[in-house]
Order: C-alpha cells, then sequence, then structure tokens
C-alpha cells in the first residue's frame, strides 16, 4: 500500500486506483481488462483453484499469451516476496517509491 509510480500522471493513474484495488469489481476508474488483471491477482492470493478458463480466455484475450503468463509470474513473485518478508519479520523502514 505505501508504494506508488514515480508519476502517476505517466501511467495515467490516480490516488483513486489504488484506493480502490480492492473495489475492483464496481471501481468505475478501471477497464475490463484492469478489472480481470485485480480479479486474477486477487483469487491467485486467496484461492487460485477458482481461477477459472473464462478468467484466463478474457486475460488472453486482452493481453495475449506472453503478457498473461508475465501477469502471473509477477504476482506469484510478488506474492511470495510478501509472505516471505512477513514470515522472516523483514519490514521497511521507509515507503518505496519506483
Amino acid at each position: 500500500m505505501d508504494t506508488r509510480a514515480a508519476s502517476l500522471a505517466s501511467h495515467d493513474l490516480t490516488e483513486a486506483h489504488y484506493e480502490n484495488v480492492t473495489n475492483w469489481a464496481t471501481f468505475p476508474g478501471y477497464t475490463d481488462l484492469e478489472r480481470a488483471a485485480l480479479e486474477f491477482t486477487e483469487k491467485f492470493a486467496v484461492d487460485h483453484l477458482a481461477i477459472d478458463q473464462d478468467l484466463m480466455d478474457r486475460l488472453r484475450a486482452g493481453l495475449g499469451d506472453e503478457l498473461t503468463f508475465e501477469l502471473a509470474l509477477c504476482v506469484g513473485s510478488w506474492l511470495a516476496l510478501g509472505r516471505l518478508t512477513q514470515v522472516m519479520g523483514v519490514e521497511a523502514s521507509c515507503p518505496i517509491r519506483l
């Protein structure tokens, strides 16, 4: 929650995009593809067996095979890193700005 792109405007992001990540299904600021990516991310983290063919088809239609795989790789890597840092008690002393 502390990570932000250096320039939100250069990525067409607003604070509202960050604030509504958990409201991905109803926040009007997300595109259908962004909603699919957020749905995938939530299911990957909470109930990976709920990722069905329909969701994968929507991602592949919007992203293609390579970017869909890259999304899955990124989500898995960041999820693993986040869990590792919590288990090991590693805490950030300051927010990360990208």
